[in-house]
């Protein structure tokens, strides 16, 4: 039995393998499949992209996929930039220059910190129309300096709740175990057994 995860990040990929092995899973990327046209990300919330692109994909190729959407959601500036978070800074755009416009954004208003979460949805979807949903959260704050050369994305930039460390000094071990991301696929792990599809 395998699953498909709808992504190119070999990082995701690896930490899904890991959650799934008990079961006799395999976790494969998509782009081992081929190379398939990506869905357009309407949705206005993780929850709607992760399940767009898991219900697409699955359609698309007759197999169980696992898509995921996550970001960054900081108080001070609203919410942003939330469905947004890797393109913050416009189309394209680096993890560097991202972070630069959160920074900038926090100086605007004359801040070096705010409160700031982690958030990352989770969704299964099965060919016959079934699909499973979790979400994972990571409470802390964001600064303005950064510090640290692990991780990607913001992690320079946040310090998670109970650490004086960011995310990209932290170990990776350490890292994957309050990841968003590893707490929303445990608790899709939890929801795979309940229902015993396997």
């Amino acid at each position: 039995m395998r699953i498909v995860f709808a992504t190119k990040n070999r990082g995701k990929v690896k930490e899904a393998a890991e959650k799934l092995k008990e079961f006799g899973i395999e976790v494969v990327p998509l782009s081992e499949l081929g190379d398939f046209p990506a869905p357009e990300e309407t949705g206005e919330t993780f929850c709607e992209n992760a399940y767009e692109k898991a219900v697409y994909y699955s359609n698309l190729i007759g197999e169980p996929v696992i898509a995921e959407d996550s970001g960054l959601v900081v108080d001070v500036l609203g919410g942003r930039p939330g469905v947004y978070s890797s393109r913050f800074a416009g189309e394209g755009a680096s993890d560097e220059e991202n972070n630069r416009k959160l920074i900038e954004e926090l100086k605007r208003l004359g801040l070096d910190s705010s409160p700031a979460r982690y958030i990352s949805f989770v969704f299964l979807s099965f060919p016959e129309g079934m699909g499973l949903w979790s979400e994972g959260k990571v409470e802390g704050k964001v600064i303005t300096v950064p510090r640290g050369k692990g991780g990607f994305g913001y992690d320079p930039l946040f310090v998670p709740e109970g650490f004086d460390r960011t995310m990209a000094e932290l170990p990776l071990e350490e890292k994957n175990r309050i990841s968003h991301r590893g707490k929303a696929l445990s608790k899709l792990v939890d929801l795979i057994k309940e229902v015993k599809k396997w």
